[in-house]
Parts: structure tokens; sequence; C-alpha cells
């Protein structure tokens, strides 16, 4: 777990360094929360004490003996109290915004899924204020269902980019119509609710990292959706960039001979590897009837729909579709290399809703290019399918929510959550 920090004007950051240790391992005592987070065990035990006041943690059976917690030291000893999240004592809503739908999630501070929903919208080209209505109102549907209390907030994932420079910004390239929206504001006037706002891949990473039981990480996590964007963590902590635009690999020059992108640029990875480029690839090789004859229905909203009849046709001895599935993963896997290699991240996660058919595909493709990567005899890389799937984004944007949620300022952010995760700390005596 990370570690705190015995000055005494840090209380906010040592109450989010032990809940983080004890959302994290359940059953943990306060000696064992002391011993790994270096704060001595007086912090621990206030700090223990405001949290059970507050009703976010609650105190066990006294089961555990030393060895048992992070950091526990093994051998016998005096059995200890054992400390847990309360179940229901924080929740929070993440949404993520796709081009023919929006998820919404209802996440649990112990990192349970209360319940998941998903509003289809009418029309790819709807006005914006109508796609934020229906995602106001699949939020209210979601609390209502679930019948939560005391929801603290909700969470946005939403392609980039984003200015963070006021009130938050969007212009997602790969949404239409989204240039210069003001998400949060529209969503703080639609559902009563603070609002966070982050970029779909840096929130799939979050959630990713907030989720895990492993502390010390550093992994690149690669989000396909209708385009292609990457969540950066480089030893628990969270890469947001100058501007909180960091991890775009999707725009990194793939092809500079490809197609142009709608970001301005040629050759972009999402012009060459997103899902409507392996469509439009498949198209170019087989003509328009056979596509259709094929199963894909060839409209704007139903690329996504298209791309999984590909990876289903692929895997059914349809060459075009493997062979237009198979450049586009080395397309990726050749950026995600060059990206490895400058970060020397030890995992790559991948996820997002244009990966179900295709997700085992794209990480055989990774597995076999990763092997040439600089620090291959230096130490392991792994690479996995995310356990979110393609609620990646919202289920991160939801625990980012819970984590700015429990600091005493929280009242609605929308700056990304910068200090989500936060470096370690050496103890101070």
């Amino acid at each position: 777990m990370r570690r705190g920090t015995n000055l005494p004007w840090v209380g906010d950051y040592n109450q989010a360094v032990v809940l983080d240790g004890i959302r994290r391992h359940p059953g943990t005592s306060r000696t064992d929360l002391a011993g790994a987070s270096g704060l001595t065990l007086q912090t621990v035990s206030n700090i223990v004490r405001r949290l059970v006041e507050r009703g976010l943690v609650q105190e066990g059976v006294a089961l555990l003996r030393p060895g048992t917690g992070p950091g526990a030291v093994r051998g016998a000893g005096k059995p200890r109290t054992a400390l847990s999240v309360r179940p229901g004592a924080a929740l929070a809503v993440g949404v993520q915004f796709e081009r023919e739908h929006v998820d919404a999630v209802l996440l649990d501070l112990s990192g349970v899924v209360v319940g998941v929903d998903r509003e289809p919208l009418p029309d790819p080209e709807a006005p914006v204020e109508l796609v934020v209505a229906h995602a106001a109102g699949l939020v209210r549907r979601l609390i209502d269902t679930t019948g939560a209390v005391g929801v603290r907030g909700v969470g946005v994932a939403v392609p980039g980019p984003l200015d963070f420079a006021g009130p938050v910004r969007s212009s997602a390239i790969n949404l239409p119509g989204w240039r210069g929206v003001a998400i949060a504001d529209l969503l703080l006037r639609a559902t009563g609710l603070p609002v966070l706002v982050e970029n779909d891949a840096t929130a799939a990473a979050v959630g990713d990292l907030w989720r895990s039981r492993r502390t010390g990480r550093s992994f690149l996590y690669v989000h396909v959706g209708a385009g292609i964007g990457g969540g950066l963590v480089l030893r628990d902590e969270v890469l947001h960039g100058e501007s909180g635009n960091a991890g775009e690999i999707g725009h990194v020059v793939a092809d500079p001979a490809g197609p142009p992108c709608p970001c301005g640029s040629v050759g972009c990875l999402e012009a060459v590897a997103a899902p409507a480029a392996v469509v439009r690839r498949y198209v170019e090789r087989v003509g328009s009837r056979a596509a259709r004859a094929a199963g894909l229905r060839l409209a704007e909203r139903t690329v996504l729909d298209d791309h999984d009849v590909l990876g289903t046709r692929a895997g059914a001895g349809d060459t075009v579709a493997a062979e237009v599935l198979d450049a586009a993963a080395d397309d990726i896997a050749r950026v995600v290399l060059g990206v490895v290699n400058v970060l020397d991240v030890s995992e790559v996660v991948l996820g997002g809703a244009g990966l179900r058919r295709t997700g085992e595909r794209l990480r055989v493709a990774l597995a076999a290019r990763l092997g040439a990567a600089m620090t291959r005899e230096v130490h392991p890389l792994g690479v996995r399918l995310g356990e979110a799937g393609e609620q990646a984004g919202a289920l991160g944007a939801a625990s980012a929510v819970l984590h700015e949620s429990l600091s005493s300022t929280w009242a609605g952010v929308h700056a990304p959550v910068r200090a989500l995760v936060i470096s370690p700390v050496a103890p101070v005596h």
C-alpha cells in the first residue's frame, strides 16, 4: 500500500492512505496498516476512529493475527481487530459516452458494482443537449432502480481532447457535434449531483488501478471504442500531462501515407486501426454488396456492431475479415511497443467496446510484438484483457468520484484527478 507521512498538516492524505489500505485489504488491522504505511500506530488509530465515526469503516471479529495484512510480520501474537469498508457507505455513478449509446454503472466504495445500465441514443447526430438529457435520465433510472442512497456524485468518461481551463469542455473527435461542450455543467444542472470529468482511456486506467489489490504498478491501458486511446500509470501514479490529455496514442502517426484523420493529421493510428477503419478496409476489399451479405449494416451508428461481426466472421474462417483485423492489430501493436519503450511499463491492459469480439486477437498480436521491448530481459511484460470490459471507463470515472468525495473539500470537481493515486512518501519522524 502507499506510504503516509507523520507531518501534522497532511491529514487528508494520510486518511486516504489508510482508507485505501483497508479497502484494498479487507480484514487488515491497525498494526498492519501502521507497518505498511510508515505511520505511527497512534496516527493510524486516530484515523480509523474517525473513519468508523463517519460510517465508512467497520470493525469485525478479532480474528487477525500478525502476518495477515499488508506489511505484516509473520509469527504468533495477540488477535487483532479486523477492519473493512462498510458496504453501502459511499456510492458513485460512472457515465461513459459512446457514439451509439451511454453506459452507466453504480459503484460501491468496496469496489462492488451495484448496478449497470445502458441507454441507446436515437441518432448519432443528435444534439449534445439531447444526448446529455438521455445520460441524466439514465443516471436517475439507475439510482431509482437500485434504491441507492448517499450517491456522492457522477463521474464522466468521455473521449478527448478535453479543456480543463475553467468549466470542463469536451471536443470529442469521435462524437459528432461535440465541440467545446461544457459537459460537467450540463450534467450538474440535469442531475443535481456533483460531476467529475475524465478522458475515457485515463478513466479506464484509473478503474483498473483502483479496483486492484496490487500496488507499485506501471502499465498502459489501451482503450478501443469508436477511437483508440491510452491511459498511463507509472508506479501507481496516473499521468495526465500538461493539459490533462496525456495518452492520446490514437493520434500517433502509424502510416504517413494513410487516410486523413478527423484530428487534422494524416495516417493516425485511429484512422488506420479503429473499428471504423477496419470496417472500411473490409468494404474496400469485398465491396459493399458482399459486406452487407456478410451481415454488416454499414451505418454510422453500427460501426462497433459491424466490427463485432468481422470478429465473429474471422473466427469462422473469413480470411478477408481476419486479414483486416490482423493488420489493425499489428498497427496498434507497433505504436504500443513505442510507448512501452518510452515509459518502461511492465503491463499492457486492453479494454473498450471495440474489443468485444477481437480482444484476444489483439492481445496475441501485442504479446508477440512486445517480445522486442527494450526491457524484455530486465523484467516481464504482461498483456491482458481488462476485467471491466467495455464499461471500464464508467467504472474508472465512478471510482475517481469515490476517491475525491471522501476528502474534506469535495463539492464536485471539473479538473482531472491529478492526485487520485499519489507517489509513495517516505515517513517523516
